[in-house]
């Protein structure tokens, strides 16, 4: 760490540089003083705020305390701000004290490169580079459409919430840079990344941190392995996972064992069935839901421990749902509600909230007796039934005028509520000992879910393929949490949501499975209208979903590597191509739903209806096409031929992996 002196501020460098700048023109921190304006809607917020006074901390005091720490002390002790330095990772910590209880609102500029571009911060369905946005940070329901169009409009209109860019399942406190330049707060209070001037990255908080860690790595990838250090690297996926796909299926017993009897005739190789009315369903104006109450249905699923131990014999498990809400008149609502263990809103009652349109009461994760319950609730219904794991689905929902347990501010704790989920979950299995057997995944996420989230999809993806909220933001959303630390990610194959016009065609199915089968999960879903929908079984796509499950698991070794990879060095499976072509980041950013999957193979899938050819850029290189085995040379554009069942996927000539990619020829 280099430290000059300017005249009434100063330079810190790391390396050769530059991380902070301040000058009394151009100061590098702010305090400030502001209200909350926050109405919800089904999941869905409205984040304003009012009386906000800013002020910039101009004067400072400089104290080298030695050549790994300094002390800067703004506007005579209004902020102190402690920097330390990592010499073997050029990592500055800047540790902050507001002694005055009265700022609740906090800014830090750090310097930037005109021409670095910059990633993460949570999940994003159809932007990458953030230069030149404001990134607002708070975990919400996306919404439905994105687009400009009568269709989210009138989606809006009936949710009273019009869906931006920047609404996300997954929201946190930190970035990438093409640059190697890492940012890292510990504040999950609802806050603001500044990409929108050119020689500063700034950061808006809610709330004063108590850490913000600021890293300059050689390369974009060095700077990811960093960064996935600091957030925490998700537990190994059990390994039956790879062994083929998991189908979402529904309708009780009967339905389930006639879907898989038809599926297996097929020879598709299956892992697990997904059974997520388990506990029942209920029938609503948005469509089949579920019953909150986790116990098995026995009208369904009869003696559903007997199912289990049936299914694997045949090497099936069996997996359900379990969600952070309890339906109202239920017995285990009940139970919650003598006890305290429920969100509360200012009478003391149990907070109803709307999802989408029917009522849920939400469990009060600051209460420590709470936690112990629900977890005792999974291991005893869930874990010792049998099941091999569940969709742990919400963790968006807490209301900003809510009352909790502990007395902390529901706007402080808003963001914090995902990473108690993933931990509650994560902890149950652990304590039951089952850490190598069950999967969970999560579609909320927040600053501190990556070390007990087991897996995360990306939400309720439409069933089309529209960029904003189709197959092309399932790609998009999957690269943009890998570069955030996640790398257990996959997404509903067909997508989720049916409303008015939009159905899913056999043709979406099997492109969506297409991208699936070069992920670490493949998983279906029936959707919230299965009867609208094409399903993996009909004879228009049961026989290519078939195929394409023996792609997905002749990978095992390759999906147990990419893990292994990630493990060791923080890397994710999913990666933007430019993270090891960062010499073509100019031409790469025109592709952006092409991906490396580990370092080997290209993936380029066919986000667009009706096409049977496809246009690809290959990096520097000898690619081999993976269907045809025909060589190509890298650094131009090309075109393939790309029918269904055929994505135009490309591995390296000289991969250590080619007898594998070859024997799919």
């Amino acid at each position: 760490m280099e430290l000059r002196l300017l005249q009434g501020g100063f330079s810190l460098l790391e390396g050769d540089r530059e991380m902070l700048r301040h000058t009394q023109k151009h100061p590098c921190a702010a305090l400030g003083t502001g209200q909350a304006d926050v109405v919800s809607s089904s999941g869905n917020f409205s984040v304003r705020e009012h009386r906000l006074h800013r002020r910039l901390l101009r004067q400072v005091e400089v104290r080298q305390l030695s050549d790994r720490e300094i002390m800067l002390i703004f506007d005579d002790g209004l902020c102190t701000i402690s920097i330390t330095s990592d010499p073997g990772s050029r990592e500055l910590s800047l540790h902050i004290d507001v002694p005055n209880p009265e700022y609740n609102r906090f800014w830090l500029w750090i310097c930037a490169d005109r021409s670095e571009r910059v990633y993460g911060s949570g999940e994003l369905f159809d932007r990458q580079n953030l230069r030149g946005s404001v990134r607002p940070l708070w975990i919400s329901e996306p919404g439905v459409g994105r687009r400009a169009d009568l269709f989210t409009l009138s989606v809006a209109a009936k949710t009273k919430h019009l869906p931006r860019w920047f609404h996300s399942n997954f929201a946190i406190p930190t970035w990438l840079s093409s640059a190697g330049r890492y940012f890292y707060s510990d504040c999950t209070c609802y806050g603001k990344l500044l990409f929108n001037k050119q020689r500063t990255h700034g950061y808006y908080a809610w709330g004063i941190p108590k850490t913000i860690i600021i890293g300059s790595a050689p390369s974009m990838k060095e700077g990811l392995s960093r960064l996935t250090a600091l957030l925490g690297r998700q537990p190994k996926l059990p390994e039956w996972v790879y062994d083929g796909i998991i189908l979402g299926i529904q309708g009780g017993r009967e339905t389930v064992l006639q879907k898989l009897r038809k599926s297996l005739e097929k020879q598709m190789k299956i892992s697990a069935l997904w059974c997520q009315d388990w506990q029942g369903i209920r029938m609503t104006s948005f469509g089949k839901q579920l019953r909150w109450c986790w116990e098995y249905d026995k009208e369904l699923y009869g003696d559903l421990p007997e199912l289990i131990r049936s299914l694997r014999t045949e090497g099936v498990r069996f997996l359900g749902y379990t969600n952070t809400f309890l339906s109202p008149g239920t017995p285990m609502f009940e139970e919650a509600k003598d006890k305290g263990f429920l969100i509360s809103d200012s009478s003391g009652e149990p907070y109803p909230v709307y999802v989408p349109f029917d009522p849920g009461m939400l469990l009060d994760f600051t209460n420590p007796e709470a936690r112990t319950w629900i977890k005792e609730i999974i291991k005893k219904q869930m874990i010792k039934t049998g099941l091999s794991g569940w969709m742990a689905d919400f963790g968006e929902y807490v209301p900003a005028d809510s009352v909790l347990s502990s007395g902390e501010s529901p706007l402080s704790y808003h963001n914090r509520y995902p990473a108690d989920w993933a931990k509650i979950n994560y902890e149950a299995v652990q304590e039951a000992g089952m850490s190598e057997e069950i999967l969970f995944f999560m579609r909320a996420g927040s600053l501190g879910s990556n070390p007990y989230l087991s897996a995360f999809w990306t939400g309720d993806q439409l069933v089309d393929f529209s960029r904003e909220d189709g197959l092309p933001s399932a790609v998009n959303a999957s690269l943009m949490l890998g570069i955030s630390g996640v790398a257990y990610v996959h997404s509903d194959i067909g997508g989720y949501t049916t409303l008015g016009p939009k159905k899913r065609s056999s043709e979406l199915l099997l492109r969506w499975a297409e991208f699936a089968a070069f992920t670490q999960i493949m998983r279906t879903h029936e959707g919230n209208r299965p009867q609208n929908n094409v399903q993996f079984d009909d004879e228009l796509v049961i026989d290519g979903i078939s195929r394409i499950t023996e792609v997905y698991t002749a990978l095992k070794p390759y999906h147990m590597h990419l893990s292994d990879e990630y493990q060791r060095t923080g890397i994710p499976p999913m990666r933007m191509v430019h993270l090891h072509y960062p010499d073509e980041i100019d031409e790469l950013e025109r592709w952006p739903y092409e991906y490396l999957y580990g370092e080997h193979l290209l993936v380029c899938p066919v986000i667009q209806e009706g096409k049977t050819s496809w246009d690809v850029y290959l990096p520097a290189g000898e690619w081999i096409h993976l269907w045809s085995g025909e060589k190509f040379n890298g650094s131009r554009k090309i075109t393939v031929r790309a029918p269904l069942g055929e994505p135009p996927v490309f591995y390296l000539e000289n991969s250590e992996w080619k007898e594998l990619f070859r024997s799919l020829q």
